[in-house]
């Protein structure tokens, strides 16, 4: 048994060895000891004189959970199968690896994530492009493609990977996946190319897009050749070649989708744009939705096309309505697919694509008689599946078994002989009972029954009370300590008899079960199909439904560079406040009048919302979402970038101030004149001066950089920057507006043009409960650290022969210039808050011309 254990490690040498015996899944040697530690199971040993072998096994029954544990932490298992029975073995029973499971090419739903997809990737770096080949084994996704060698960073954002699949000697790192190393001449492109075409019965691949991808020919190759000898099978379910991506990229990384809570929050995912997004029905659409927020695009036209189906549901309530209905409760049609493909699919499985195909005529009938194109190029790609779903409903019981192996799958009357070997044995059965009524009136014996075990078959039971009555002619099986048990010549026939039939039945419904699956796989185009649709159309009815719900608007979409939001609101925290008490504001970043708003105001009043909520409405334009505006034209960005927060990455032993620094040198040398770039705070985390130079320069820079002139928001507490509204002329001022009644502030949480005079640091800290005792030793401190500022400023001033004389000729222009405005402001005709802007303006001004 050993030899035969070595022989099978040997042929999958990368894997952890689940070898069947008995009852349990046992491990040896090297593959025990990871298991006893990976699962926390007991670790043993055989032949413990001699040579002892580190033993670990788990029960057969329990193998989904164990394995799940084992694909989690990113290894590979071969299970290995009892080929027969023991009983009927000559020998040494049969064993045979049935399957390997590996972390990206899981197939068992019990392994996988409902709402996740589960990516296996193949790379194959050339001299200045990296071929990609993405498959989806559970749902049949396969893509292929180049990027170039810069995009390898960003890629697992998009396309987050199980298992990573690398030539040899090649060095690529891919977010960490587990990797697995194939021989080069596998990632041959030649060779692969010929595969695709073979695979995808095509004679040319360039309908496909795929014409000049030579690296990603050549990973594509090495993924169907990996994947075909893991699964034994031609892999029916990759049905469908579709280029790596879907129109340009929009680049994204790490920093921005946790600053934006994309996918996760540090209030926890309930907080997150992706929780508030998900209103799907189906774990298709879910893993839809997922897919759509990886893969922000900046091509118009692909965000024009997806903005159309979200616009389908945005504005029919009653479709929305109905289609949820019909989606509500559909098994995962796709992830059944991928059992089918694998030959794993139950009767169970094709129970749940019965189901699946019950309620495809239901969704026909929703898409039918509407005008949208969108729903019409759905109900065209519909594929008509009647007349499989009538096959299962003919052949398929009711309630069907987990397993083929357990009868009761094929429906009654559906095969004649299948309903005659079921009768034979359901006879025999009849028979048997009538036998034990007959043994006790011969016998005497009252209490006499048949019964049955898998060891010794059937028997007749008697207790001791009654052994004297024991009629000659009973064979004596086996000794219980309260009962004898006994088998006669007629029992043994009825029991061969039994056997017989139920064998005979179980060996026809299997072939027949088989037949079934088989006419299910010729399907798989049309299936696929019909996948994809339910799939997409429960994704945009998820983005019309918060569309509607939430009163978001279609974007207008632009090639131009501006940025005009009307109305701006920040979805998730909206959603956290009382209804009508989240204060919406505008945002308009014009490149060529208003490149860079430069905000400031007090802690708590909404600078940080302002900036994420700006980021968040472009990046849901950019996967095809209505956005949280009363308007909004948008023109197209090529990049978010954000710089908010360090807290995750101080745990991996970096200063706050210089991951900032780090998040800040890539904005400077990576952003260009059609990025969006979020700033907050810059400078922070070193002392105050240096701070605020790096500010100042930082400012600069992205104003007048030689590379780039990115559209911009800073906010800041440098109140200092704001005097360079007089010298950048594409920077604007704005603040966070607060009104003082009594000493206390109340934040009014509006973004509008002009400065901030100071922080109400004292104040918020009084809001948060500080002690009294310390914010009024605070206010003293900070009057004397004014005071000492003031008498820096002035004598720099005093030391400067011109200074004075500038500030004077100032102060004197301005003055006029303010009279003229203060006589001829309109106030009758403003509302509170333009009375409020206009005031605080004047004040602004006064200020800065020397007016106390």
């Amino acid at each position: 048994m050993m030899e035969q254990y070595r022989r099978l490690k040997a042929e999958h040498p990368g894997s952890i060895l689940l070898f069947r015996m008995g009852d349990f899944y046992e491990t040896f040697g090297e593959d025990a000891l990871v298991a006893s530690r990976v699962l926390g199971i007991a670790l043993t040993s055989r032949d413990k004189k001699r040579d002892p072998m580190p033993l670990a096994g788990v029960p057969y029954h329990a193998i989904e959970g164990y394995l799940r544990k084992l694909v989690q932490q990113g290894f590979s298992v071969a299970i290995a199968e009892q080929m027969e029975s023991p009983d009927q073995a000559k020998g040494l029973v049969d064993r045979q690896v049935t399957e390997v499971v590996t972390p990206g090419t899981v197939t068992r739903l019990g392994l996988l994530e409902e709402s996740e997809s589960n990516y296996i990737v193949a790379l194959l770096p050339g001299p200045d492009r990296i071929g990609v080949a993405v498959a989806e084994v559970s749902t049949g996704e396969f893509r292929v493609g180049e990027i170039g060698l810069d995009a390898l960073e960003s890629l697992p954002l998009e396309i987050p990977a199980r298992e990573v699949l690398l030539p040899a000697e090649a060095s690529a790192a891919y977010g960490g996946a587990p990797v697995t190393r194939r021989e080069p001449a596998r990632f041959d492109p030649a060779s692969g190319r010929s595969a695709l075409a073979k695979k995808f019965g095509v004679t040319r691949l360039d309908a496909f897009g795929l014409s000049v991808a030579r690296e990603g020919f050549g990973a594509a190759g090495a993924l169907l050749d990996y994947l075909r000898s893991l699964k034994k099978s031609d892999l029916p379910q990759l049905r469908e070649l579709r280029p790596l991506r879907q129109g340009a990229p929009l680049a994204t990384d790490q920093v921005t989708l946790r600053n934006l809570e994309i996918f996760d929050s540090a209030a926890g995912k309930e907080h997150s744009l992706l929780h508030l997004l998900d209103r799907t029905e189906t774990a298709m659409g879910a893993r839809a939705l997922r897919a759509l927020l990886r893969a922000p695009a900046r091509d118009r036209g692909v965000l024009e096309a997806r903005l159309d189906r979200t616009a389908c549901f945005a504005d029919a309530a009653t479709l929305r309505a109905e289609l949820r209905d019909r989606l509500r409760g559909l098994p995962d049609l796709e992830r059944t697919l991928g059992l089918l493909g694998s030959g794993r699919a139950s009767p169970r499985d094709l129970g749940m694509l019965r189901e699946s195909l019950r309620r495809l005529p239901g969704i026909r009938l929703a898409l039918s008689g509407r005008q949208e194109r969108p729903l019409a190029a759905w109900l065209a790609a519909l594929p008509d599946l009647s007349p499989l779903a009538e096959h299962l409903e003919e052949s398929l019981a009711d309630e069907l078994p987990l397993s083929a192996t357990q009868g009761g799958i094929i429906r009654a009357g559906y095969d004649p002989e299948l309903d005659r070997l079921r009768s034979d044995a359901g006879d025999v059965r009849a028979q048997l009972l009538a036998l034990e009524t007959g043994e006790r009136t011969r016998t005497g014996i009252p209490n006499l029954k048949v019964g049955y075990n898998r060891v010794f078959g059937y028997y007749l039971e008697v207790t001791n009370s009654q052994l004297s009555r024991v009629p000659p002619d009973y064979i004596r099986k086996q000794t219980l300590t309260g009962a004898e048990r006994f088998v006669t010549p007629e029992l043994k026939r009825m029991e061969d008899r039994i056997e017989s039939a139920s064998v005979e039945s179980l060996k026809r419904e299997a072939a027949e079960f088989q037949r079934i699956r088989d006419r299910c796989v010729e399907a798989m185009g049309d299936l696929t199909a019909a996948a994809g649709v339910v799939a997409e159309a429960d994704l945009y009815l998820s983005l019309g439904d918060v569309a509607a719900r939430e009163r978001w608007v279609r974007p207008v979409l632009s090639e131009e560079r501006g940025l005009h939001l009307r109305e701006s609101r920040h979805p998730m925290v909206e959603r956290a406040l009382e209804p009508g008490a989240f204060v919406p504001n505008d945002c308009v970043l014009d490149p060529d009048r208003e490149q860079i708003w430069l905000i400031t105001g007090p802690n708590m009043g909404g600078k940080s919302t302002f900036l994420r909520q700006v980021g968040i409405c472009v990046y849901l334009a950019q996967v095809g979402s209505f956005v949280p505006c009363s308007s909004a034209t948008i023109g197209l960005v090529d990049r978010v970038f954000t710089r908010v927060g360090a807290s995750d990455q101080i745990a991996r032993g970096a200063s706050t101030f210089f991951v900032e620094m780090e998040e800040t040198a890539t904005i400077l040398r990576q952003s260009t004149d059609r990025s969006l770039v979020l700033l907050d705070e810059v400078g922070r985390g070193t002392s105050t001066y240096d701070g605020l130079s790096l500010a100042w320069a930082v400012t600069e820079a992205l104003h007048e950089g030689p590379r780039a002139r990115p559209r911009t928001l800073f906010a800041t507490h440098y109140h200092e920057l704001t005097d360079l509204e007089e010298r950048l002329p594409r920077l604007k001022n704005r603040t966070v507006r607060v009104s003082e009644r009594g000493g206390e502030i109340v934040f009014l949480h509006v973004i509008a043009p002009g400065r901030a005079d100071r922080s109400y640091g004292i104040h918020v800290a009084q809001l948060a409960g500080v002690p009294s005792s310390v914010t009024d030793r605070a206010r003293e401190i900070l009057f004397q650290l004014e005071a000492e500022h003031a008498k820096v400023t002035g004598a720099a001033l005093a030391a400067s022969g011109s200074a004075p004389e500038a500030t004077a000729r100032v102060t004197s222009e301005e003055r006029a210039a303010l009279l003229e405005d203060v006589a001829g402001a309109a106030v009758e005709g403003m509302t509170p808050i333009d009375a409020m802007n206009t005031l605080a303006s004047l004040r602004d001004r006064a200020r800065k011309a020397g007016i106390r």
